[in-house]
């Protein structure tokens, strides 16, 4: 099963790809595919922006046969233009999905931090140095938002959720 974990942001989306080891060796943790960022540029409209993200998306999914998109739930509790933003590129991610019919599922960073890291509140270079480890990487995945993606989608693999 391929994975596609997503950090979602309009400007800065990070992305991580990982494929479940399930059923072929079961000690073997998840494999590492691919990860990245879909950026766009605020100077351009927010439409032609948002439909940046959903091709980027699109071209993941196609690339690596995706089976499954996990997103990381993002809790605002000040900045509702920031929230707004994320909301929209979110929504993208959902209606791509819902085109192709693939499951989706969401986690907060807490729940995926404590999973790879041993603690919701570790940090950039804990999560960044566990990733490291547990994919078998031979350096830290960059940048954080794509680290932050991969960790998304370990979370997903490890709390061992099924497909819809």
């Amino acid at each position: 099963m391929i994975i596609l974990g997503i950090d979602p942001g309009t400007a800065e989306m990070g992305w991580g790809v990982i494929e479940s080891q399930k059923g072929k060796n079961k000690s073997a943790g998840p494999k590492y595919v691919n990860h990245g960022m879909i950026k766009t540029s605020s100077d351009e409209p927010l439409s032609k922006r948002l439909l940046i993200i959903k091709r980027g998306v699109e071209d993941i999914v196609d690339a690596h046969a995706v089976d499954e998109i996990v997103i990381e739930r993002v809790v605002f509790n000040v900045n509702v233009a920031s929230a707004i933003s994320v909301a929209q590129s979110y929504g993208v991610i959902l209606l791509l999905a819902g085109e192709r019919d693939l499951p989706v599922y969401e986690y907060n960073a807490l729940e995926a931090k404590l999973i790879v890291a041993g603690h919701g509140r570790a940090d950039k270079k804990l999560v960044q140095q566990a990733i490291k480890k547990r994919l078998h990487l031979k350096e830290h995945p960059t940048p954080v938002h794509s680290a932050d993606a991969l960790a998304i989608a370990i979370c997903h693999l490890e709390k061992g959720k099924p497909a819809d």
